[in-house]
């Protein structure tokens, strides 16, 4: 891929980097003299299905993102095939991924980093307006161009849905797609969601902001568990800042959907209020739910929650498929806080147990 020339009408003038399926390259449209990224996927590495699934996902993130015009959206112009490639042309963006700032170690000051979640959040509000959840929020889809402004990319797992729909209608039960670690309790269970999904992604963006570490964190079945039932340590006992901030943390990364910022506009106003010397909470709104309360726990000895996670990994592997309630019921007696308490649960009721 490395020697292609053109892709369609497009120049190809180098190589900007290495995508999660081919490269992306630095293109040039010369029908408009405009710069631009061109993503690119080579079709013959995969399968029939494979190749299917990203040409619609390449549809998708054209049809989602030629509904928003915002500063802190990266457009998208264009998308095609040609060969053995696949490939989708975008606004090329001077600067790098905001993941590239926290793998280096770069910290943020609060104002810093208040400004660029508020640029996020913003870009989320109008998506979520226009009805369309992102469903993969993370520091790796958020760029920082050249004058330090956040642009939030890549909506190809996108879900567009009724933005009338009633909370929680906006996917079907077993839908799980985006990064674990960025997932909220809903999304890695598979249960519906809607565009709080996004607001619990944005939340962890936050708590590395502050801290420069995730706030989940461990193997497949013990990061699910962390995100599922536990808190994290909150960002006040790991650095030096208002514990108000802890509040605004707890709310974004709460439980429950219904207990989180129930927009994006609402999680920013609440940062705007902190930069203002105010309490983070809206002293107009009527909370429908109470706000999460930031108690930072000590965690549990890693090697202890390790074991136990595994004992219960084991277990469930042993009685998932099972056609008989009582098994079931066993994990859960064994297991009463288990990350799988709710699907064995749905399991039981669907064997009529």
């Amino acid at each position: 891929m490395e020697e292609l020339k053109t892709l369609g009408r497009y120049k190809i003038q180098g190589v900007l980097g290495k995508g999660a399926m081919g490269l992306v390259y630095d293109g040039l449209d010369p029908g408009l003299n405009r710069r631009v990224a061109i993503k690119t996927i080579l079709v013959k590495q995969l399968d029939e299905e494979m190749a299917r699934m990203y040409s619609r996902r390449f549809e998708r993130e054209v049809r989602a993102v030629a509904r928003l015009n915002h500063r802190n959206i990266v457009q998208v112009y264009d998308y095609g095939s040609e060969g053995d490639v696949a490939y989708i042309v975008m606004e090329y963006i001077q600067g790098k991924e905001l993941k590239d700032s926290f793998d280096a170690g770069q910290r943020f000051d609060i104002k810093t980093a208040f400004r660029l979640m508020t640029e996020l959040l913003d870009a989320l509000q109008l998506a979520h307006d226009a009805g369309i959840i992102h469903r993969d929020i993370k520091p790796a889809n958020v760029m920082l161009d050249h004058e330090g402004h956040a642009k939030l990319t890549d909506f190809g797992v996108a879900r567009v849905v009724d933005p009338d729909a009633a909370p929680g209608e906006a996917t079907q039960t077993g839908t799980v797609v985006g990064t674990p670690a960025y997932m909220s309790p809903e999304q890695i269970q598979g249960e519906p969601i809607d565009s709080r999904t996004d607001i619990f992604s944005a939340g962890i963006i936050l708590y590395q902001f502050l801290t420069g570490q995730k706030p989940f964190e461990g193997t497949q079945w013990a990061l699910a568990k962390k995100i599922i039932q536990d808190n994290p340590v909150w960002p006040s006992k790991l650095v030096q800042i208002p514990n108000s901030i802890d509040r605004v943390v707890a709310r974004a990364l709460a439980k429950k959907p219904e207990a989180r910022y129930q927009s994006a506009r609402s999680f920013a106003d609440a940062l705007q209020r902190i930069l203002e010397g105010k309490p983070p909470e809206d002293p107009n709104e009527v909370l429908t739910q109470p706000v999460p309360l930031a108690v930072a726990s000590a965690p549990a000895p890693q090697r202890a929650q390790q074991q136990g996670t595994e004992v219960e990994m084991e277990f469930w592997r042993e009685v998932k498929d099972s056609d008989d309630p009582e098994e079931l019921e066993l994990y859960i007696e064994q297991f009463p806080r288990g990350v799988y308490v709710d699907l064995a649960r749905k399991k039981i009721a669907d064997l009529g147990g």
